[in-house]
């Protein structure tokens, strides 16, 4: 007798189900004490082959096969576990007639020992199934901030460049000027450039929390750099908050250097320092209560963890 991959194989290759290869199905099944996930996973696969002809024996069978993998799989037995649920809605969005079946039988199943289908598996009304695919795609909007914000440090590179040809070139034609002009382009530059950082860092955050990883096939995930790697809103906030506290820095070191204006004046500093103060204790403070949630939850699961093992063990 074959094993169930050469008959997966087989039935792929013929788009057909013949009574032979239905025998060979049963039995392989038959030999299983416990349908584990790769076999149940199988019996959708071949369901879902293009333009494939199936017997209703198949039907049969496969409602019959699937249901007890969901209901048996895990202890106590006879309810759905929330892990198996979960992979078994992944399976049935199509709701076909094979997958109509399944669900009745597991159903009257569950009617048996008193249970109900648990909700997320029943099929939801269309219009909020509609309403919800909306607000699921509607994440794609996302995209419209992101190649703002690309675009606008592309921007910023561009002027940033620009003020240290601009600083050069009057450095070159005359060598003997104040060094005050030259310095402050320089600065300017910088000032420009951390604020282009701002928006990359930004664009590239909103990417990654609403629309995909960036994640280039050639790249492996270790060449990705720290600041690339966000996962939550905090990432985000943490990353731009240190470039944009930099930005503040700098843009105060620039206007030191025109403190002898009409204006900016000792006080205005003073009142810019404060500022820039204030903004970092809230960021450290922002910071320090992540870091404390996230070491509070390791703690917790670390704590979980030794539970099971020690009631593994038991």
């Amino acid at each position: 007798m074959r094993d169930l991959q050469s008959v997966r194989s087989e039935i792929r290759r013929i788009k057909k189900v013949t009574p032979e290869l239905m025998h060979e199905l049963e039995e392989i099944y038959a030999d299983i004490a416990h349908i584990d996930e790769e076999k149940a996973e199988v019996l959708f696969k071949i369901k879902q082959v293009e333009n494939i002809d199936l017997p209703p024996e198949y039907k049969r069978f496969f409602v019959d096969k699937i249901a007890t993998f969901v209901l048996d799989h895990t202890e106590p037995k006879g309810q759905i576990a929330k892990e198996d649920g979960k992979w078994l809605r992944s399976r049935i969005m199509n709701r076909d007639e094979y997958d109509k079946a399944l669900l009745e039988e597991l159903s009257n199943r569950l009617d048996n020992v008193n249970m109900v289908l648990p909700d997320y598996l029943k099929k939801k009304n269309p219009w909020i199934s509609k309403f919800e695919d909306l607000l699921y795609y509607s994440r794609y909007f996302a995209i419209a901030a992101v190649v703002g914000a690309v675009v606008s440090s592309f921007i910023l590179f561009i002027q940033g460049f620009g003020l240290i040809v601009r600083g050069l070139v009057g450095f070159f034609q005359d060598p003997y000027a104040k060094y005050e002009i030259l310095f402050e382009q320089l600065v300017s530059s910088v000032d420009v450039f951390l604020f282009a950082l701002v928006l990359i860092i930004f664009g590239v955050g909103v990417y990654e929390l609403f629309i995909a990883n960036v994640d280039p096939e050639d790249k492996p995930a270790e060449s990705r750099p720290a600041w690339l790697k966000i996962s939550s809103v905090d990432d985000l906030k943490s990353s731009l908050g240190k470039v944009i506290l930099m930005v503040l820095i700098v843009s105060f070191f620039k206007h030191v250097l025109e403190i002898d204006s009409e204006h900016w004046t000792p006080i205005s500093l003073l009142y810019l320092a404060i500022g820039i103060l204030l903004i970092s204790g809230a960021l450290y403070l922002t910071h320090k209560s992540g870091s404390e949630g996230d070491h509070g939850k390791s703690k917790e699961d670390t704590g979980s963890l030794v539970k099971d093992l020690i009631e593994d063990n038991i």
